[in-house]
């Protein structure tokens, strides 16, 4: 909490991010929320933008770097997301650096190139609307 607090986050983030993530963060700041932390800002969110995705889903803190968020930021990107829209879209809807790719993100992006859309469409479509990945596509 402290090592949020000194990177500027406030009393009613700090307060947001505690109700939102029910496990208690790892005191060693070193081994989770630094890490974390660091990345998002590597690939080119503000600072604004990283208190955004802690304050709306501190869970990042409690999933795999290696395993479930790189993993989600390559998968945007090889959908054809830049940077800045991959960083608009993980501010806005931070959920989606929880999700799997296999069973929750492919299957929505199958379902709206069911339609006919190509990649570049869909990559429009979820950089205007990322939201669309928490819905329900099944019938």
């Amino acid at each position: 909490e402290a090592y949020l607090s000194s990177l500027g986050f406030s009393d009613a983030e700090l307060r947001r991010a505690k109700v939102r993530y029910v496990r208690k963060i790892d005191p060693d700041v070193h081994t989770t929320v630094k890490p974390v932390m660091s990345w998002l800002a590597d690939i080119g969110l503000t600072t604004l933008q990283v208190r955004s995705v802690v304050s709306k889903s501190p869970t990042v803190f409690g999933n795999s770097l290696e395993q479930i968020l790189q993993p989600a930021v390559k998968w945007l990107k090889h959908l054809g997301l830049d940077d800045g829209q991959v960083a608009k879209l993980l501010a806005s809807f931070p959920a989606v650096l929880t999700l799997s790719v296999e069973r929750t993100l492919e299957p929505k992006v199958k379902w709206l190139k069911g339609f006919g859309l190509d990649n570049q469409q869909v990559a429009k479509a979820l950089a205007r609307f990322p939201t669309f990945l928490s819905l329900s596509v099944e019938k």
